[in-house]
């Protein structure tokens, strides 16, 4: 919304849109579009990011032997791997569903949030004496946005409308 910080799902631009009827699935060449849509200076550092349910959809795609081309970390503190890049979960990336921006990747360091000075800590004893209660309230002002110099480091990938 206006006067909120820019999240780096609506900084993204789009990279790939599913062909109809992948309203809740993604194929693997769809995988590999996304990627090189992004320009290469980005995707050395590019890593995906999805939530869970994405993730189990993915885990799901198998390559012309019929092998998954998810491959799991094998070292504790690892990240699993996609095509060769790491996959970060994230529960607020939205679900694959029609229209939605399910899958991103990119250069996430590229994201940006500023805060504004520190935050501004209150304590309110007269207001809550009535309940033997001590009220605390934090203001702080932040900001967050994609700064990528006009060659988009994060792309989304959207699933088919039909």
């Amino acid at each position: 919304g206006s006067g909120q910080p820019n999240g780096v799902v609506t900084a993204a631009t789009l990279g790939k849109t599913g062909t109809t009827g992948q309203t809740a699935s993604v194929i693997y060449d769809d995988l590999i579009d996304l990627i090189y849509s992004v320009d290469r200076a980005y995707r050395r550092n590019g890593r995906f990011m999805m939530n869970d349910a994405s993730i189990k959809v993915v885990r799901k795609l198998k390559d012309g032997q019929s092998l998954p081309i998810w491959q799991p970390s094998v070292q504790a503190g690892e990240p699993d791997m996609l095509a060769g890049y790491p996959i970060v979960v994230n529960n607020d990336v939205a679900t694959m569903a029609a229209n939605a921006k399910s899958i991103l990747f990119g250069d996430f360091s590229k994201y940006k949030v500023r805060r504004v000075r520190g935050g501004q800590l209150v304590r309110l004893n007269e207001r809550y004496a009535d309940a033997l209660q001590v009220g605390f309230f934090l203001f702080g002002r932040y900001d967050g946005n994609l700064i990528d110099a006009g060659t988009n480091p994060v792309k989304y990938y959207a699933n088919s409308a039909t």
